[in-house]
């Protein structure tokens, strides 16, 4: 990597870690008396019904479609799936964890495969490839994982939570992947985009600014999560998760798309959206249908720590 690329990314970096030590710093303070789970569902409202659905429509309606349209949502999936089938391997049937019941194999499964693309995925792209990079995140996302999250995710969930009733119901998927604010805005910046029709200034200003606000949101309610208590239990365990979650699910996407598709600011872009620490929505999902949450828990704050010293081998083995 340039000295000019280190200086840039670690620049973007800084500010990252800066505001999930703030929200940390919340954590433990709950200024005016807001604790931090009261703040963090707050504001992850706030960035699902407003700031994401903002920079959604922003960014695809200013977007130039092509090829990334489809090999940034194609090769997510193939690294989420893999990635979901090899923690059940390693976790079920390797023998090395006896003692997991059903409600701790769903959460480990489910925070081995889906990743924090939204927060630390914008964070890092923009600063390597500029703001238009933003698209690469938005893809992969509500075309990836958004569409598994609402239905392998929450069928997994269902299955083997202890407050589910063991069905998926694709009408259930549907309704509540239709009703999903952000994908609405996707919707109409394509419309937008792809049929040529008026962009008003005042409406796209607005979706500018809103979209503005969804990184630092959402490295705020990452900082409220962390629990150093929650990495003293399992090390092993978490140790494993992590491997899976940040080394080995982009490793198979790497080895998937780079000889095929080339060295390239999208590829190089798909690696490192799949090497993303665990995506914090799982919580939802495990919190609704009764997996182990504290498990899941413990693995997104392991994930997020190591996250933060795999990231330059990556980086240095890509660019």
């Amino acid at each position: 990597m340039s000295e000019h690329l280190l200086l840039t990314l670690g620049g973007g970096l800084a500010p990252v870690a800066l505001l999930i030590a703030l929200g940390y710093v919340w954590r433990l303070t709950a200024p005016g008396g807001l604790d931090a789970l009261q703040a963090r569902r707050a504001i992850n409202m706030l960035v699902m019904y407003a700031f994401y659905p903002g920079l959604a429509y922003h960014v695809v309606s200013h977007a130039r479609f092509g090829a990334d349209f489809y090999w940034v949502p194609l090769y997510t999936w193939s690294g989420l799936l893999t990635a979901a089938g090899l923690a059940w391997l390693v976790f079920a049937r390797s023998g090395l964890f006896p003692d997991l019941g059903r409600r701790q194999l769903g959460a480990l499964i489910l925070a081995c495969s889906f990743g924090n693309i939204l927060s630390i995925g914008l964070s890092v792209l923009q600063p390597l490839y500029g703001s238009g990079a933003a698209r690469f995140a938005i893809y992969a996302d509500i075309l990836g994982i958004a569409i598994l999250f609402w239905s392998l995710g929450a069928g997994l969930a269902s299955a083997w939570g202890s407050n589910g009733d063991g069905r998926f119901r694709l009408s259930v998927f549907v309704r509540t992947f239709v009703r999903l604010p952000p994908v609405w805005a996707f919707a109409a910046g394509f419309t937008v985009n792809l049929l040529g029709l008026p962009n008003p200034a005042p409406i796209d200003r607005t979706a500018e600014l809103l979209g503005q606000a969804v990184i630092p949101a959402m490295l705020l309610t990452i900082g409220m999560s962390l629990s150093p208590a929650a990495l003293r239990q399992r090390p092993g365990l978490l140790a494993i998760a992590g491997l899976l979650k940040l080394v080995v699910m982009p490793a198979i996407v790497a080895a998937l798309c780079l000889p095929f598709l080339g060295r390239n600011e999208m590829t190089v872009s798909i690696v490192l959206l799949a090497g993303m620490p665990t995506m914090m929505a799982t919580i939802m999902l495990s919190e609704r249908f009764g997996l182990d949450t504290e498990l899941l828990a413990s693995v997104m704050v392991a994930t997020t720590l190591l996250y933060f010293a795999v990231l330059p081998l990556w980086l240095w083995l890509l660019l």
